[in-house]
């Protein structure tokens, strides 16, 4: 199933969800945008519409590491010409060069990862947050993964649960947790083998028995 579609199907999950806590436009509003995002987190495992979404593409990648780099070396170039040799000065010139050679060799399926990384960085930046720090570590696991594995298990969505427990924690909106599930479930659901358009189906009880429904 392309991910529009599920997308579509974790709108009308998410204002289901959010029927059942308030009735009132904007809380309805916000969990059906909700479970749109959180049905398409499933297929983080792939290359498709949710992947694409949230990562760089390997050009824009490559530019912001040779003009990080180049930055480095004017900087590092100056400061010698200021102080001389610095212990700093290696530092950031082994720095400028790492962010060259790994751009020589860098690939669009490593953006995931690199993505996560960034987003666990950004959540230990913001206070420590564990939600944000969680999330990034999911798209990091989903970035080594099969397509329809872990991802699309009670284990992925067990851990996705986990992920929304935390930033609902932090940022305590009505009907996040709800929304949140029910869109990812959605995406589970219409994955299913019983439905006609599917050849494959999911793997519900992954890593303990990998038999599809």
């Amino acid at each position: 199933m392309k991910g529009s579609s599920h997308a579509l199907i974790g709108v009308g999950a998410g204002a289901i969800a959010g029927l059942q806590i308030e009735s009132d436009f904007m809380t309805v509003s916000f969990c059906s945008a909700i479970g749109a995002i959180s049905a398409l987190v499933p297929d983080l495992d792939t290359n498709g519409l949710a992947r694409n979404g949230i990562t760089l593409s390997k050009q824009v990648a490559k530019w912001l590491m040779h003009a990080i780099g180049t930055l480095l070396f004017i900087a590092i170039t100056y400061r010698f010409f200021q102080t001389g040799m610095t212990p700093d000065i290696l530092l950031y010139g082994g720095i400028a060069m790492l962010l060259f050679v790994v751009s020589r060799f860098l690939k669009q399926k490593w953006m995931l990862t690199m993505t996560g990384l960034l987003v666990m960085l950004v959540g230990f930046v913001l206070h420590q947050s564990i939600g944000i720090m969680l999330a990034g570590s999911y798209m990091i696991i989903a970035s080594f993964l099969p397509h329809r594995s872990y991802t699309h298990s009670l284990v992925g969505l067990a851990f996705f649960a986990f992920v929304l427990h935390h930033l609902h924690e932090q940022w305590p909106i009505d009907g996040m947790l709800a929304a949140g599930i029910a869109g990812y479930a959605s995406h589970l659901i219409a994955d299913m083998k019983l439905l006609p358009m599917n050849r494959r189906g999911v793997k519900w009880f992954a890593p303990l028995w990998n038999k599809e429904f």
